[in-house]
């Protein structure tokens, strides 16, 4: 190895070791400055009238700070004021880390957190273990009512129209709808004769 080799790769460290140092300085002054911000606002009160598509943006803001990666799978929703937090984690403390960090924002009212670990199912899914689900029956949809099907309704009057049956009682009866010639207003719901 000649002078100029060993000169070269002398520099070579010395430039890399300093790209470190400011690196790691900048890193120091940034922690640093997190801090101070984090203090200077504990203790805030929720702004009034904060919409839920901000105090969405809000959120995920707050739990995605310096976390990437987490960002891409998953999901914040607000719907009055209640966060929901949908995806997967690779973690458990993940999850509870999240919901902590939601949950400390003021103008979150509560936090619905449906997070699950990579390769398990969701716990809204229906073929997720009973012990496992995790639904909220203020949440559920009502099933219908069989006595309001087939009921119209607009702002003139207030009907009450046979439903059409379903393609199985059709089905079961051995008989099939006859289609609407072009053109026409009629939806052909008569049942053709076999």
């Amino acid at each position: 190895m000649n002078p100029n080799q060993v000169l070269e790769r002398g520099g070579g460290l010395l430039r890399a070791g300093a790209r470190l140092v400011a690196s790691v300085g900048r890193r120091v002054r940034n922690e640093a400055y997190g801090i101070v911000q984090e203090a200077r606002h504990r203790g805030q009160t929720p702004k009034p009238d904060m919409d839920d598509v901000t105090l969405a943006r809000k959120v995920e803001t707050e739990i995605f700070r310096g976390r990437p990666t987490v960002k891409a799978a998953v999901d914040v929703n607000v719907a009055d004021g209640v966060v929901w937090l949908r995806g997967e984690v690779k973690r458990p403390e993940q999850i509870r880390d999240l919901e902590a960090k939601a949950q400390a924002i003021p103008e979150v009212r509560q936090v619905e957190n449906l997070l699950h670990l990579v390769k398990t199912p969701a716990p809204t899914r229906a073929d997720t273990p009973p012990r496992q689900q995790r639904t909220r029956s203020s949440t559920r949809r009502p099933k219908p009512d069989a006595r309001r099907r087939g009921r119209v309704s607009d702002d003139r009057t207030d009907a009450i129209v046979e439903a059409e049956p379903s393609p199985s009682e059709h089905a079961a009866a051995r008989e099939g709808r006859t289609p609407a010639p072009f053109g026409s207003t009629d939806r052909g719901d008569a049942p053709t004769s076999p």
